[in-house]
């Protein structure tokens, strides 16, 4: 298998056979005596980028992807404010209804809240113990609590 090109002369016609001469090459790769797209580019391989991955001609290769880290795991056992005893107080959700439940194994004391599908079981608990520092201070006579009149004042 050969055929047949023309090339041009860069040098012009002073070569002595003009501007343009013939010559063969034979255009035969790894398939024998027959042309084959393995020997059209100078990587050996056909237009879909064969030996150089699936990056193709003149594209960069993308990596692989990495793995994914685990997310950190939130806690749903907490402290209760009541008994003190540590990781006594158990939240549950309930997303279908879209309430927290919390309750304390040792004192019994049980709270509910309303959640939005972003909250977590933290968030139950810091409501519980925003409704106990609020009902404390309702408790002792004042209708706001000091940290919010200091937050107001400013």
């Amino acid at each position: 298998g050969s055929k047949t090109f023309e090339r041009a002369s860069h040098f012009g016609s002073s070569r002595g056979l003009g501007s343009r001469a013939p010559f063969t090459a034979a255009v035969t790769g790894r398939c024998g005596a027959r042309p084959c797209a393995a020997s059209r580019y100078p990587w050996g391989g056909a237009v879909s980028g064969a030996g150089r991955g699936a990056a193709g001609m003149g594209r960069r290769r993308s990596r692989g992807q990495a793995p994914s880290k685990p997310k950190p795991k939130l806690d749903t056992m907490f402290d209760c404010l009541f008994c003190q005893t540590g990781k006594a107080v158990e939240v549950k959700m309930v997303r279908l209804e879209q309430i927290g439940f919390l309750k304390c194994r040792v004192c019994a004391v049980t709270f509910q809240s309303r959640t939005t599908y972003l909250s977590e079981a933290v968030d139950v608990y810091s409501d519980w113990v925003d409704e106990t520092e609020e009902a404390n201070f309702k408790k002792d006579g004042d209708d706001v609590p000091a940290p919010l009149k200091a937050a107001a004042a400013k």
